[in-house]
């Protein structure tokens, strides 16, 4: 059964591994591995695993590897993975950057928010990563948000959504909207068989509301 691999922006080179279901006392001979929509740079083993160094690749596809493991026992492992090309990182993106989205309407539009608003939004900010699995947790401010473009704009409704949750501060129905519909994409990115690239309505919202 096909397998997923973490995503990857188009001008990353990675390195991909499996770890192969060997028998007692097997090991790894050789490993071949071939792709669709992502380039094999390399493939080689490390232990029992297969280990693949992965470039290219065309944001919003899904890229397929499949490898091929030889053993010294004489068996043959084949599996496939699917590894979904997301946009180019957000350059400079840090967590503050999103907290200061999520507060603005808190600390009121052209205040700094409070050090205790900040490290509330940052707890809360982490446990959207933590239930994601999307991204480094335990944040500082300065923690830079290595995450596709394509992330960034959702992660700041959701995080303004739960913010105003924490202070009881009502939300408007635009921004339910977007912290929904922001929510429902980074979980259908997340899938093997989806279309990763953001549907057009969706991104013409984030856009017309970004400054909101």
């Amino acid at each position: 059964m096909a397998q997923t691999w973490e995503p990857k922006a188009p001008t990353e080179v990675v390195e991909r591994a499996w770890a192969v279901p060997l028998i007692d006392c097997d090991a790894i001979l050789s490993v071949a591995a071939s792709a669709s929509g992502v380039t094999v740079d390399s493939d080689d083993h490390r232990g029992g695993d297969a280990v693949v160094v992965l470039s290219a690749g065309s944001a919003g596809a899904t890229g397929s590897v499949t490898v091929t493991v030889t053993t010294r026992e004489g068996h043959t492992h084949v599996e496939t993975f699917y590894i979904p090309i997301h946009a180019a990182t957000a350059p400079g993106v840090t967590a503050r950057d999103i907290c200061y989205f999520a507060l603005r309407k808190i600390a009121g539009n052209g205040e700094d928010p409070t050090a205790t608003e900040l490290d509330d939004a940052l707890e809360l900010l982490g446990g959207i990563f933590a239930r994601h699995n999307i991204g480094p947790v335990p944040l500082t401010a300065g923690t830079t948000v290595d995450l596709p473009d394509d992330f960034i704009q959702p992660l700041k409704f959701m995080l303004r959504r739960l913010v105003h949750s924490t202070y009881e501060a009502p939300l408007t129905a635009a921004d339910e909207i977007m912290a929904d519909e922001g929510e429902r994409y980074i979980m259908n990115s997340l899938f093997v068989n989806r279309d990763l690239a953001m549907p057009r309505t969706l991104s013409r919202r984030f856009e017309t509301i970004w400054d909101a």
